[in-house]
């Protein structure tokens, strides 16, 4: 007779970028819960075996998932895979079948998390007395766990300031939620933002402001460097306007690509376009 018993599934949901933070309360949980609970965290080495359909395998491991712990960072609230994640799990969460943890790192506001994590009961990093509640919480939802054994500065002291986070590729090339105040507005909207903010005002004020150095870095028609990502964020823009449509801007301006990269682009006369 085969006597195997399963083990409660947890899934621990994160940006690739905070994998630091993932890692720490992993640990924790394996030591409080002395390896009695199959934890799942890509972040861990061997975590996806090798040649596996990963998205097959991310969703039957939460179809199994008795909890998630949703890492929320600066990084992960902003891109789709934390939501996709949680919204596999919403329908499990509200027939009692599956618990949600948000659990935020120590910079994130837990009265500014967007709908629906706002009607979680959100917990921080940062705080002792919040990490306690979550493993008090689990070790209440599982049956057991040896919550004597659970010390916070296991996690505290392990992960790191965000501002020193070195955000990774798949996170910058993932596409982010957008809701500034040029929501809703269409290319050629975005088209005459971007004309006013960055090409308009080279004899103004405002010119100054944007110089980033001198020499032919002072002005765009000279072949200052225009990083894309700077642009949306400085003007609040959705995320991949500068990169998708600056250059149909410049050649408004009779300017064409001198040099262009992914994420980088300078402007020369096109002469041809004079």
């Amino acid at each position: 007779m085969d006597h195997k018993i399963t083990k409660p599934a947890l899934f621990i949901s994160h940006a690739t970028s905070d994998g630091d933070f993932a890692v720490a309360v992993k640990q924790e949980i394996e030591k409080v819960f002395a390896n009695g609970v199959s934890v799942f965290c890509t972040s861990s080495p061997g975590a996806i075996s090798a040649g596996a359909d990963w998205l097959l395998d991310i969703e039957q491991k939460l179809a199994c998932a008795q909890a998630v712990i949703a890492i929320v960072t600066p990084v992960s609230v902003e891109r789709p895979w934390l939501w996709f994640e949680i919204g596999a799990t919403w329908g499990k969460g509200r027939a009692g079948a599956c618990r949600i943890y948000p659990l935020c790192a120590p910079e994130v506001d837990l009265a500014g998390l967007p709908a629906p994590l706002d009607r979680l009961q959100a917990l921080s990093m940062g705080k002792v007395a919040d990490l306690k509640l979550l493993f008090k919480a689990l070790v209440e939802q599982f049956g057991f766990g040896e919550l004597s054994s659970f010390k916070a500065n296991n996690i505290t002291t392990r992960i790191p300031k965000y501002k020193n986070v070195k955000v990774a590729s798949a996170d910058l090339s993932a596409r982010r939620f957008y809701s500034g105040k040029y929501s809703g507005y269409s290319d050629e909207e975005l088209m005459e933002v971007l004309d006013t903010k960055l090409f308009a005002p080279e004899d103004t004020i405002l010119a100054e402001q944007l110089v980033f150095s001198q020499g032919r870095e002072a002005l765009i028609s000279n072949g200052k460097l225009i990083q894309h990502r700077e642009v949306d964020g400085m003007f609040d823009l959705p995320p991949g306007t500068s990169s998708r449509l600056l250059c149909k801007v410049a050649r408004r301006h009779h300017l064409k690509p001198i040099f262009k990269g992914e994420n980088v682009v300078r402007f020369g006369p096109d002469e041809a376009g004079a």
